[in-house]
């Protein structure tokens, strides 16, 4: 799995607002010549046809993958544009508000489900305003019939478009929990380091890694077993996460785990390696009322002292086996 694919909310965003520039705004060219031909509105059409030619340059974008993030808004607050001012333009035969109701799925799909209920609501509001403006203007029609029924549909479809979000969402984050999380001790695996590295050098953010190593781990298995191994393991989680927090916290393999710490000073982030240090040695792990006496050794470096992650990991490889050679139990910055 590639770190591209934690983050399926924005693929998904990027495809759906490909398909929107491309068919919608097809369509706005279409409808564009309608109104020149047919009803002379020129002023609309031309609104109409600004709106082609910007979906055809967010098409473009999108499938250079160059999109900038903030065309989901302006395409959506653009095309919302045109269906209220056609609504207010045109008489209520012509239909034009019906397209409303194409649009709780459009702000799900593109803004997700906060911005998008907060969109269909305001919509809802003001093409219903709308509408009792065309009623007190033409009154030909039965305007509570009117509103009753645009008010039940396009809150159905709201309904429908909200849930499927709402749980869009949850079961990505539980693929993406189950993707990243190391499934014997609860700390994030290396899938989830890599992706932490990558956003923290897109950031351009200063962090601290910290290499940990139990020392001695082969002589626990083979006293203890495997499952009083594992017990150590999960222990030594345990403590780095009260210390650290749990999205601090990664397994790279084995007996060996890491931090990333963001935001903290080279003397916070020694004082934080030596505290853990202390912990793990002063606390044995009990297993089947036999204590197992643990220490750890940590290499600590920061990102400044390289460009890129793989030197960053070398060197604090580096000062980790520092460690061990020092003796064990130590902290090597």
């Amino acid at each position: 799995m590639e770190v591209s694919e934690l983050s399926s909310s924005s693929e998904l965003r990027i495809k759906v607002l490909k398909g929107m520039s491309l068919g919608v705004g097809g369509l706005a060219a279409l409808v564009a010549m309608g109104n020149v031909v047919v009803s002379q509105s020129y002023i609309y059409a031309s609104f109409l046809v600004l709106y082609a030619f910007y979906s055809w340059y967010v098409y473009r974008q999108t499938a250079k993958n160059t999109v900038f993030s903030g065309h989901k808004y302006i395409m959506s607050a653009s095309l919302t544009a045109l269906v209220v001012v056609g609504t207010f333009l045109k008489p209520t035969d012509y239909g034009v508000f019906i397209w409303t109701l194409f649009f709780p799925i459009i702000y799900y799909l593109l803004l997700g489900y906060k911005a998008g209920l907060a969109a269909t609501l305001a919509l809802f509001i003001i093409q219903i305003a709308n509408v009792a403006f065309q009623f007190y203007v033409e009154q030909y029609f039965d305007m509570l019939t009117m509103m009753l029924n645009f008010a039940f549909c396009y809150f159905s479809i709201a309904i429908v478009a909200h849930a499927y979000e709402i749980n869009r969402v949850l079961a990505e984050n539980k693929l993406s929990k189950l993707a990243t999380c190391d499934p014997l001790t609860g700390a994030n695996n290396r899938l989830a380091l890599k992706h932490r590295y990558q956003v923290l050098q897109n950031q351009q953010a200063a962090f601290h890694l910290l290499v940990l190593d139990i020392d001695h781990f082969k002589a626990v298995n083979d006293e203890y077993g495997h499952d009083g191994g594992d017990v150590v393991l999960q222990s030594v989680v345990n403590t780095m996460v009260e210390v650290a927090g749990s999205d601090n916290v990664f397994r790279q393999g084995g007996e060996e785990f890491c931090l990333l710490l963001e935001g903290v000073s080279h003397h916070d982030a020694l004082a934080m390696a030596e505290r853990i240090r202390k912990r793990i040695a002063k606390t044995p792990i009990v297993y089947q009322q036999r204590a197992i006496p643990v220490t750890v050794s940590i290499g600590v470096t920061q990102s400044e002292a390289s460009k890129c992650a793989q030197e960053i990991n070398r060197q604090a490889d580096a000062n980790l086996y520092a460690a061990k050679a020092g003796g064990r139990n130590k902290v090597v910055a």
